[in-house]
């Protein structure tokens, strides 16, 4: 094999593995992809505007990166209009995550939403280890109407208090 990688020239203009990268395509000047990175250890950290952008902050339609911003985005803090998946996902209408906050559905350890799935729901329907919401699901559920092993809802309430109350 000869010294030279196959990747040399292809994705990289300044470096590679944990030196900085510096893609665009087509140009520069209309990056339809750009991927920009600073490299570890290198105290700075690099934007990435595009259609299809990578990057330590990443701004485009499709959006990846360790703060992600766009219509589907990807990374560590990953704001959306339609899907986002990343640690602390924030989305107008579907969010993936450890914490998952959406106006429409939910999922993840800590989800928040209108429909949440996760450890810990909070939603107007919530399905969870501890669900609380208008109607709520879960071993723990607290909220108007639902079902758990520890039913904190109005209705369980009121179940109770009749079973107390004389004819």
């Amino acid at each position: 094999m000869s010294g030279m990688n196959w990747f040399n020239g292809m994705w990289e203009s300044k470096g590679w593995n944990q030196r900085e990268i510096d893609y665009q395509w087509p140009s520069s000047s209309f990056p339809i992809i750009n991927i920009q990175t600073g490299g570890l250890g290198k105290g700075r950290k690099r934007v990435a505007i595009g259609v299809i952008a990578v990057g330590d902050i990443a701004i485009g339609i499709f959006s990846i990166g360790a703060v992600s911003v766009g219509v589907f985005s990807f990374g560590a803090v990953a704001i959306s209009w339609l899907l986002s998946i990343g640690a602390v996902a924030m989305s107008s209408y579907l969010a993936g995550g450890a914490v998952a906050i959406s106006n429409w559905f939910s999922i993840g350890a800590v989800a928040i939403g209108d429909t949440a799935v996760g450890a810990v729901a909070i939603a107007r329907t919530a399905i969870g280890a501890v669900g609380i919401g208008e109607t709520a699901y879960g071993v723990v559920a607290i909220g108007q109407h639902g079902f758990g092993l520890i039913p904190l809802t109005h209705d369980a309430i009121k179940w109770i208090t009749g079973l107390f109350k004389s004819n």
